[in-house]
C-alpha cells in the first residue's frame, strides 16, 4: 500500500490497476467516481507498477489544476461533444425515430410508432444527455485526463473525452481517444 500527500491511500484492484482509495466528485458530474493512477507506456499500455512519487506529484498537479479550472473545461467538453453530436447523431435524432435500445431519456412510447425528434440544438441540453461519468477517470501523462461518460444519445459506444492541458484533445466513443 502506498500513501501520497494528495491522493491518500493508494490502492491496487484485481486487474493491477492503482486507484485513490477516496473517490472523487468533480463539479457538473452525478456521481463521485473512482481516479485511476496507472503509469502508460508510449503505446498507452499500462504499466503494471506502483507509480513513483514524481509520476503521482506530476497526476495531483494535473487533477489540481483540471479541478481548478473546471468551469472552463465544462463549457470546452460540451462544445467538443455537441460538436461530435451534429456531426455523428443529429442525422438520426433531429427527425422522428424509432427507439431499438430504452434509456432514463430515451423511452418507447407505445402510443407512438417513432419517438418525437430530441431537438437538441444546444450544447446545454446536449449536456443532460451525458452528466454521468463511468465509474472512473484516467490520469495519465502529458498532463492528460480521459473520462469516460455514460452517454443517453449512444449506450453502446457511450462517449470519452480526451484533455490535455486542460483543453479537449479529442472526442470519441469508449477507447477512441487513446492514441492521440
Amino acid at each position: 500500500m502506498l500513501k501520497h500527500e494528495y491522493f491518500g491511500e493508494i490502492i491496487v484492484d484485481n486487474w493491477n490497476m492503482f486507484f485513490q482509495k477516496e473517490k472523487l466528485s468533480i463539479p457538473y458530474f452525478e456521481e463521485s467516481i473512482k481516479v485511476n493512477l496507472m503509469e502508460y507506456d508510449e503505446d498507452f499500455e499500462p504499466i503494471e507498477e506502483m507509480p513513483n512519487e514524481q509520476v503521482l506529484n506530476a497526476y495531483a498537479d494535473t487533477l489540481k489544476k483540471f479541478l481548478a479550472d473546471i468551469d472552463n473545461i465544462i463549457l470546452d467538453i460540451q462544445e467538443a461533444a455537441f460538436n461530435r453530436y451534429v456531426r455523428v447523431y443529429a442525422k438520426y435524432y433531429e427527425k422522428p425515430f424509432e427507439v431499438i435500445f430504452e434509456n432514463q431519456k430515451i423511452k418507447k412510447d407505445e402510443a407512438n410508432e417513432f419517438h418525437q425528434p430530441l431537438n437538441i440544438d444546444t450544447k446545454e441540453k446536449h449536456f443532460e444527455y451525458m452528466n454521468s461519468i463511468l465509474e472512473k477517470i484516467v490520469i495519465s501523462n502529458n498532463q492528460t485526463i480521459v473520462i469516460p461518460l455514460c452517454y443517453d444519445i449512444d449506450e453502446e459506444h457511450g462517449l470519452e473525452i480526451k484533455i490535455r492541458n486542460n483543453k479537449v484533445v479529442k472526442v470519441g466513443g469508449i477507447g477512441e481517444t487513446t492514441y492521440e
